[in-house]
């Protein structure tokens, strides 16, 4: 069975300044529930490494994805819903907090609330943030979320 990771989460470095965050805690949960970790970067495909970072802000009715002096988040969109069908076989999402395209819960200026990244919102399989998956109990609770999916 496989899950979708944030690539920088997975140990790659895709992130904007070309950097990971690599977790060998969700490797080792992955190997002991028999999970393959499928790695996945929208801003990577989209823009290359590195890059600009992207900063979400609220205007009017609209969320834009600023780039430098840039407007992407339309592409990002696009390239979070190609990811969710071309790996329409995974079973769940590990995002990593703070990600414009792979946070659970991004602040967006001039909003006032939080939302869900893009890859958050195309994804009908469950999702959660690396953060979140520190505590066993977490852990616990995300693996019954992936059984209950499976099992529909």
């Amino acid at each position: 069975m496989k899950i979708l990771i944030s690539s920088c989460v997975f140990g790659n470095n895709v992130r904007w300044n070309a950097t990971s965050r690599r977790s060998k805690e969700i490797h080792d949960w992955a190997n002991k529930n028999g999970f393959e970790l499928v790695p996945v970067c929208p801003e990577h495909e989209l823009f290359g490494t590195p890059r600009a970072s992207i900063r979400l802000r609220q205007k009017d009715d609209e969320v834009l994805a600023i780039m430098g002096k840039q407007e992407v988040y339309s592409q990002m969109q696009d390239k979070c819903k190609e990811l969710s069908e071309r790996y329409d076989d995974v079973v769940a999402f590990i995002g990593i907090s703070n990600s414009p395209s792979c946070g659970l819960s991004v602040g967006v200026k001039d909003r006032g609330s939080t939302m869900k990244a893009p890859m958050h919102q195309v994804l009908d399989c469950p999702t959660t943030e690396i953060s979140s998956m520190k505590s066993q109990k977490n852990q616990e609770i995300f693996l019954r979320r992936i059984k209950k999916y499976e099992s529909r």
